[in-house]
């Protein structure tokens, strides 16, 4: 009796369990990058990484740069690019807090 419920208990994890406890999906993968959808799950003031996990893509650049709106006060921020082409891509920009991290404070989707 033992012993069926160990060749059971096998067989019904050899044919549901994926290793890593992560539930086995035939052919999942993500749904495509949509640079509008994206940018309805971003908030001013989110940090940095929960904003790429809000997104649900990782960036394809992340460049510092010079950001201000007048033109005698300049500040670095951090702007990161999501998706591949030119006709769907989100722009985010950042600024550092004192905190050691940065927060969103805008982003500019391009669909087209």
């Amino acid at each position: 009796m033992r012993l069926r419920l160990a060749i059971l208990a096998a067989a019904g994890c050899l044919a549901g369990c994926a290793p890593g406890g992560y539930p086995a999906l035939r052919d999942s993968y993500p749904p495509p990058f949509d640079a509008f959808q994206a940018s309805q799950r971003l908030r001013v003031g989110m940090p940095r990484e929960i904003a790429i996990i809000a997104i649900g893509w990782s960036p394809i650049s992340s460049q510092t740069s010079t950001c201000g709106v007048l033109m005698t006060v300049d500040s670095q921020c951090e702007v990161m690019t999501f998706g591949v082409y030119e006709n769907n891509r989100l722009t985010v920009y950042l600024v550092p807090t004192g905190q050691g991290y940065s927060v969103v404070t805008s982003w500019l989707p391009r669909k087209g």
